[in-house]
């Protein structure tokens, strides 16, 4: 009953991911600063969905090098909001497209620094190009999320600048959000926008 009570409330909606051991992937905000060292992201938790957001991005990458089709099943707004699958739609857009998908490659291969690339929670192949459900959990939280990324080392998620997400809205354009607003919309894909990493562990 005692060790209970010394215990913080865990409460928060947003904290420092990372990856000291298969016991130790979660920490609270006030704990960035000393775990530096070992964060690989910020955890985001809402309505029973965990996400790990990267400590870096790509500034500028194109969705794919021209306006051809993911592979994804083509989402109009309300449904492109409810998508949280961006983990499936990285997967199936690497199928289809290889080499030709700049942002969802990206993210696939994406590790942080100070992990191997082969750690199996957090390593290369551990990420995903997220979906647009995921950014708008992002955008929710971000002035949380860029406070914790400034106290471990990360990369501030730009407010001027759109994001892509693996959300297709047709053939030729997927989901983009803007930070600043939270303005929506579909862009065509081979236009260039940051990306920026997402996981979950496993």
């Amino acid at each position: 009953d005692n060790l209970f009570k010394k215990q913080p409330l865990f409460t928060a909606n947003v904290g420092v991911a990372v990856y000291e051991s298969d016991f130790h992937r979660f920490r609270q905000p006030d704990e960035a600063l000393s775990t530096a060292s070992i964060a690989v992201g910020v955890w985001i938790q809402e309505g029973g969905k965990l996400i790990v957001v990267a400590k870096d991005q790509q500034a500028s990458t194109k969705w794919a090098t021209s306006n051809v089709s993911g592979g994804t099943t083509a989402k109009g707004r309300e449904a492109a909001i409810a998508d949280m699958d961006g983990r499936a739609n990285t997967s199936t857009i690497i199928t289809t497209l290889g080499d030709n998908a700049p942002a969802a490659k990206f993210c696939h291969e994406y590790y942080p620094s100070n992990v191997d690339a082969a750690t199996a929670a957090v390593g290369a192949g551990r990420w995903w190009l997220p979906s647009a459900g995921e950014l708008w959990m992002i955008w929710s939280h971000l002035l949380e999320v860029n406070r914790i990324l400034a106290q471990i080392g990360g990369t501030a998620l730009n407010r001027s600048q759109w994001y892509w997400s693996s959300t297709e809205g047709s053939a030729a354009y997927a989901w983009t959000l803007t930070l600043n607003t939270g303005y929506f919309n579909s862009y065509g894909k081979s236009n260039e926008n940051s990306v920026r990493p997402v996981s979950a562990y496993y």
